[in-house]
């Protein structure tokens, strides 16, 4: 039996109410999970959303699994920023749906820094901002999601890039992981309430608020005229943020966004991976 073959025959089986066959299914879906995208492409219809769905909840254990076995891998990585990149990678991977696996955000990536490229050519750290985050033809790239602020998906870096929306920390992280790819060195700042990207620039460090426009300000001015100034904020604004500390603060909007829409499940995955973290500190 051919694979595309085999393929339709399993499909045709899905709305089969017995156990046995489900058990069957799920153990034929999860052996193939890895080829299966690509196998999809070679059937003559796509799948239904039924279908669609059905192959997902198929799937979603051994989904889980693979993100419980493999999520601390990022910490030996070569350096903050591949580590930071790979780390979001698993998360939005997850998140995103079976099709998805962590090495597709780098393609992606890869996609739009090219695209970057033949509009502008090099950029520097404002320059790039601009391109990314500044109104444009009455347009523009990336952009806040104000209106949907707590949800789940503007943690995802696959949903921002799809649909130009984050929050600031997701803004910021894109910032930064297409920076890398231009040779700028673009950090984070674990500003309370408000994630910020940090660059050095001209002998100045200044702040980046992805989420409004990619505004510069002046590290040296926001940690004298912020409402909340004071030594500890002052500290905040010296040091970057480490990917720990990202990671972390992604996982625990992502245990907000899901409380606020009572997905017990997907909050409890999010805890889980927040506790490896933690536990390793």
């Amino acid at each position: 039996m051919s694979a595309v073959v085999q393929l339709g025959h399993l499909l045709s089986l899905l709305d089969d109410d017995s156990k046995v066959v489900q058990e069957a299914l799920q153990r034929e879906f999860t052996s193939m999970r890895r080829e299966l995208p690509e196998r999809l492409q070679h059937l003559n219809r796509p799948l239904s959303a039924d279908e669609e769905r059905h192959v997902g909840n198929l799937l979603e254990p051994a989904r889980r699994a693979e993100l419980d076995e493999t999520w601390m891998r990022w910490r030996w990585l070569e350096n903050s920023h591949t580590q930071l990149e790979e780390g979001i990678a698993q998360i939005s991977a997850y998140m995103h749906g079976w099709r998805t696996q962590p090495g597709d955000l780098a393609l992606r990536l890869d996609a739009l820094a090219e695209e970057a490229f033949r509009d502008q050519g090099h950029m520097d750290a404002r320059e790039l901002s601009e391109w990314m985050f500044a109104v444009r033809d009455g347009s523009v790239r990336f952009r806040g999601n104000s209106k949907d602020y707590y949800t789940a998906n503007n943690s995802n870096l696959f949903w921002v890039l799809e649909t130009g929306l984050g929050n600031p920390i997701s803004l910021s992280c894109l910032y930064r992981l297409l920076g890398q790819r231009f040779g700028i060195d673009i950090l984070g700042c674990n500003f309370p309430g408000h994630f910020l990207a940090r660059v050095e620039m001209a002998d100045r460090t200044w702040l980046v608020d992805c989420f409004n426009r990619g505004r510069f300000m002046l590290a040296s001015d926001v940690a004298k005229h912020h409402p909340a100034a004071n030594p500890a904020m002052e500290e905040v604004i010296r040091q970057p943020a480490a990917t720990d500390q990202i990671l972390l603060r992604m996982l625990r909007n992502l245990d907000e966004a899901y409380e606020r829409t009572d997905n017990l499940p997907q909050r409890q995955i999010m805890r889980k991976l927040a506790v490896k973290l933690m536990d390793v500190e």
